[in-house]
């Protein structure tokens, strides 16, 4: 059976969250000192994103992230 090829961008978009996940885990793990850090990183990705051509859909991940660690900071 031959493996079936990747997909580029799923491949990137599953890294992403991956990644984004940690962020909001570290935060969560840290306390609050590091959420301020963690949101400019999550706007830093979301201006990268913003730049690359047919990847909207990959938007709605760091808006995720961000939404959890405000509500994480609001609690």
């Amino acid at each position: 059976m031959t493996p079936a090829a990747r997909d580029p961008s799923e491949v990137v978009r599953a890294e992403l969250v991956e990644a984004l996940a940690g962020l909001v885990n570290r935060v969560i793990a840290h306390g609050t000192a590091d959420a301020q850090s963690a949101l400019g990183h999550i706007d830093v990705v979301r201006t990268t994103l913003a730049g690359v051509a047919n990847i909207d859909d990959f938007l709605a991940d760091p808006d995720a992230a961000e939404r959890t660690i405000r509500l994480y900071l609001s609690t």
